[in-house]
């Protein structure tokens, strides 16, 4: 049995996409690897593929560089020891030592880019990878690449097979999805709650920090807003479905995702995010979003822009209607993967 190994940063926005290649590459008949750091345990739910967790987070750069000093050791022990035929990457820090290794050892590596601009660790994997594959035609950052290595395939989410049955909601009252991400989630309790507090008459469902939930279901319950706050839900493609809008950050994974639901939305990158991605994801879904700047908002400007689309059901349509058409990539996806090992 072939053994591939798929690695990706512990962020959902890596674990998603590389979860969702590593499950297919495991029903084709794959041995799979799934390598991520301690912080991607939470997001994976398959039991067809082994996990290692090669520990490497952290806020000191020291300590990070550390880290990937020690995990390029333990990886070379093990695809001398166990050689996989191929190793894909998704991004992010923990994905650079296994496939640095494997481009060291002459084994053939893959990298995936989620976001519209490439990320620090897959730039510097690019020149040696056998194909770069991206979830956005224009992904910048590429262009110094070799041109015959490039393969657009979108960006695999763990809700592709529900998006062609997916359908809008008729609610009585209109309903939000708020949740921020792991990064400056405290703006979504400091300003978007007291905004969606302002306009009122609401249903929410807000994914909140644990520090926060306290603080934001008062703010709710208070303005007699019809709320559900928790730190994660565990149905998310039922909550898009019920949604009328969404209001988050702009990570590679929610933008395919509301691109995928063809649901209304509003974003607000993360604006210090360390190669602007967010800002370049945003940007890239044109007229189908409406992008607000983290650097000059205020509750009366959230307010403003929300009672607006309630006040404009023609706005929202419009805004669905103007995401880009989503491309289903699996099959692309493992195409290509294919083609590589079989070369």
């Amino acid at each position: 049995m072939l053994r591939i190994v798929v690695v990706a940063g512990g962020t959902g926005g890596h674990v998603f996409p590389a979860e969702c290649i590593a499950r297919q590459l495991a029903q084709d008949g794959y041995d799979v690897e799934f390598i991520t750091d301690q912080r991607g345990l939470k997001f994976i739910k398959s039991s067809e593929i082994k996990i290692t967790v090669q520990k490497i987070y952290s806020t000191s750069r020291f300590r990070l560089m550390c880290g990937v000093l020690k995990n390029l050791c333990i990886n070379i022990y093990k695809f001398i020891k166990n050689r996989p035929v191929c190793v894909i990457g998704f991004g992010g820090y923990p994905s650079f030592a296994p496939v640095a290794v494997a481009q060291i050892l002459g084994i053939k590596t893959i990298i995936h880019e989620q976001n519209a601009i490439i990320g620090r660790a897959n730039a510097l994997l690019a020149f040696n990878a056998k194909a770069i594959l991206v979830a956005f035609r224009n992904t910048a950052g590429v262009f110094r690449l070799n041109p015959n290595k490039i393969k657009y395939v979108g960006n695999p989410t763990r809700f592709d097979s529900i998006y062609a049955s997916a359908k809008r909601p008729n609610n009585s009252i209109f309903t939000i999805l708020i949740f921020g991400g792991s990064q400056g989630a405290t703006l979504f309790a400091n300003v978007v709650a007291p905004a969606i507090c302002k306009v009122g008459n609401v249903r929410v469902f807000h994914q909140a920090r644990c520090a926060d939930i306290e603080t934001i279901s008062n703010m709710y319950k208070h303005a007699g807003i019809e709320a559900t706050v928790l730190p994660f839900f565990d149905n998310m493609s039922e909550l898009y479905q019920k949604s009328d809008l969404v209001i988050s950050r702009s990570g590679a994974s929610t933008v395919f995702e509301i691109i995928g639901f063809r649901i209304p939305a509003i974003l607000i990158p993360f604006s210090h995010s360390v190669n602007g991605d967010q800002v370049a994801n945003a940007k890239a879904l044109g007229n189908g979003v409406i992008v607000l700047d983290e650097n000059n908002l205020s509750v009366d400007i959230v307010a403003d822009t929300v009672r607006e689309l309630i006040n404009n059901p023609d706005k929202l349509a419009e805004l669905s209607q103007n995401l880009p058409v989503p491309h289903i990539v699996k099959n692309d996806f493992i195409d290509a993967i294919n083609y590589v090992v079989s070369r």
